[in-house]
């Protein structure tokens, strides 16, 4: 992780918060095109909050992007590791659709 990751994380703000300020940190990063630590800021952000939303949504995005990029490559373990946190997003989706989150 990230210093700036670790810094919020160490403010102890409510999850909402929390999830919001890695939210916009992993935006800035997106828009700097460094799409791993986006990523890293996105996957803390799901780990706080949990509930599907914003945070979700540029997962499935930069991940999709990533597996298209390990495909191009030829990199199948890379292209099996995204698929994997794909389907596990999706799974999310489905649950909280199930249980209500």
């Amino acid at each position: 992780m990230t210093t700036e990751i670790d810094a919020i994380l160490a403010q102890n703000l409510a999850p909402a918060e929390c999830a919001k300020a890695l939210n916009e940190l992993g935006k800035s990063y997106a828009e700097q095109q460094d799409t791993d630590t986006a990523i890293a800021c996105w996957e803390q952000s799901m780990a706080c909050y949990g509930k599907p939303g914003f945070a979700q949504a540029q997962l499935m995005k930069a991940y999709n992007a990533k597996r298209r990029e390990c495909s191009q490559a030829g990199d199948g373990k890379g292209l099996e590791l995204y698929s994997d946190k794909i389907d596990g997003l999706m799974q999310k989706s489905k649950d909280a659709i199930r249980y209500g989150f």
